[in-house]
């Protein structure tokens, strides 16, 4: 084969000239970067020219150049597989500085004994810790007012994203969102709605309300951008009273949490559009502009109130009074 003849021919020409006697047969690079070994430097050939070899060795010997395409291919992709340095096996291990398991070769975990290793067993106590925190997390997901609530959360961000578009199509989404933040289980049909039993009072009025503008707006009449703000108004207003809701719920499991020295954010998860933790800039002097603000931090929402939506920001009132922003839905 005209290939395997051109390699030996060039094995015997390198032998003659002392080239290849430290390395093994490929071998890698010396410490100037020059290949070493008896075929130093072939494992960077293009397997290309390897085929192109064997075809034209085929013609010089007479016979059809592409009835050694075939073989030719084989042979180039297994010397390929030869003169290509093996990357090494990795294993999973548990790297200590990430925290988490990877995967790793032989020589990265002897270079760094002391960050690779077996993965740390769970102990009792925290097993036990993690059975509870799931088990008080199922509860409080399925409680029927925190469900009422997320979906709450979920249409109010609808309804003002909608009144921002300024269309019509935005007006009627918008009217309909508010329907649903005021009773999420209600059912709004073409000629008549129903809602869940309990929805009453106000809330009541003002669905009713909320339905007959929704039934106009579908005819192609517009909202004023006074209907608007009512309408923000009237659902961040319903809205607050739900937050009260939830934060007596929470206390609760607040509570157990403390008392069992579990962490609340495994279990208290939800919708809420108030943050948990954060800061709130307040003027040194009210007075004195130029001294600046400083930071008045707050770990817990708790009491807190959304009060306003405007320009994409929603605005929080906490219960010492002191008002703050955050990006809304833009």
């Amino acid at each position: 084969m005209a290939l395997m003849d051109y390699i030996r021919k060039m094995m015997a020409e390198r032998a003659a000239q002392g080239i290849g006697t430290g390395g093994g047969l490929f071998g890698t690079t010396n410490q100037q970067g020059q290949p070493q070994g008896l075929l130093g430097g072939l494992q960077n050939i293009n397997p290309n020219l390897l085929i192109g070899a064997s075809i034209a060795g085929a013609g010089l010997r007479g016979s059809d150049p592409f009835s050694s395409i075939f073989p030719a291919v084989a042979g180039a992709a297994q010397l390929q597989k030869y003169m290509t340095p093996e990357a090494g096996t990795t294993k999973l291990v548990y790297d200590k500085e990430l925290g988490e398991q990877v995967y790793r070769t032989d020589k990265q975990i002897q270079l760094n004994p002391d960050r690779y290793g077996a993965k740390p067993e769970e102990s009792e106590v925290s097993k036990v810790k993690r059975s509870q925190e799931n088990t008080f997390f199922s509860s409080y997901t399925k409680d029927k007012a925190v469900q009422a609530f997320n979906e709450s959360s979920t249409q109010l961000k609808k309804m003002l994203s909608a009144f921002e578009q300024g269309t019509g199509a935005g007006d009627v989404a918008g009217v309909f969102a508010f329907m649903k933040t005021l009773d999420p289980n209600s059912v709004v049909r073409e000629s008549e709605f129903e809602v869940a039993e309990g929805t009453g009072g106000a809330k009541l009025g003002s669905f009713e309300k909320a339905f007959q503008t929704w039934r106009k707006l579908k005819t192609g009449e517009r909202l004023t951008e006074r209907e608007k703000e009512n309408f923000k108004k009237a659902a961040i207003g319903f809205y607050q009273g739900d937050q009260s809701t939830i934060d007596n719920i929470r206390s609760g499991y607040y509570q157990i949490a403390q008392n069992q020295g579990l962490d609340p954010t495994n279990i208290i998860v939800d919708s809420d559009l108030r943050p948990f933790t954060g800061e709130v800039p307040i003027p040194i002097d009210p007075n004195n502009p130029e001294l600046g603000v400083k930071n008045i931090p707050f770990t817990s929402s708790s009491g807190m109130k959304l009060v306003d939506y405007k320009d994409g920001e929603f605005y929080f009132q906490l219960p010492n009074g002191l008002q703050f922003k955050t990006t809304g839905i833009r």
